[in-house]
């Protein structure tokens, strides 16, 4: 597969928490399986105050952050932020960086081409 690289086993993932962290390219990433069996792959640090997703919990399709219960889903986009109003929107603006994955023969692979294209600093931090 042309910019693909193998990150992972489909085994590494089959256990309680299905999550790891990966480095590619020099950015810090995680990897885990939601619900419904799809892959996603991250940024490894939550943009709120960096806390680490690798510590977060794996619900909703997502993960959310152990620090202040930020919820992100598989593409990287904030979904929830608890401490929020009912009715703000201010989570539509908030994601981490995201890197297509797909899953072939057992295998696991992250699209390299992504991971160099991003320019290594998060979304700014609201």
């Amino acid at each position: 597969m042309e910019n693909w690289v193998r990150i992972a086993a489909s085994a590494d993932l089959d256990r309680p928490r299905p999550l790891i962290p990966v480095t590619l390219a020099g950015k810090r990433l995680v990897l885990f399986r939601d619900e419904t069996g799809a892959l996603g792959l991250i940024g490894r640090n939550c943009p709120h105050r960096g806390a680490d997703l690798c510590y977060g919990r794996l619900e909703n399709n997502g993960l959310r952050c152990p620090f202040h219960g930020w919820h992100f889903d598989r593409t990287g986009q904030c979904v929830e932020q608890p401490a929020e109003p009912e009715g703000s929107k201010m989570h539509e603006q908030i994601r981490v960086p995201m890197i297509p994955v797909r899953e072939t023969n057992g295998e696991i692979y992250a699209q390299i081409g992504a991971a160099l294209a991003q320019t290594g600093s998060e979304e700014a931090r609201p």
